[in-house]
């Protein structure tokens, strides 16, 4: 099959295998081994969230970084 072929088949897909078949894609070509520290902070993370913490809006963190990381 082509690429222009396979990628009409996956749009054919039902949302959520189309979610299942890019995931899949993606871990193909990045790497997502966490480091154990990485993994203790995604954790803590989820904690705070499950039991109600404040977080910042998308919004805010999307500006933050822009500003940090103009040229």
């Amino acid at each position: 099959m082509t690429k222009d072929q396979i990628l009409s088949e996956a749009m054919a897909l039902e949302p959520h295998e189309r979610d299942e078949v890019a995931e899949a894609l993606w871990q193909s070509v990045v790497s997502t081994e966490l480091s154990p520290e990485q993994l203790a902070e995604v954790r803590r993370r989820i904690a705070a969230i499950d039991n109600g913490e404040p977080t910042l809006p998308g919004e805010q963190v999307m500006e933050e970084m822009r500003k940090r990381f103009e040229r």
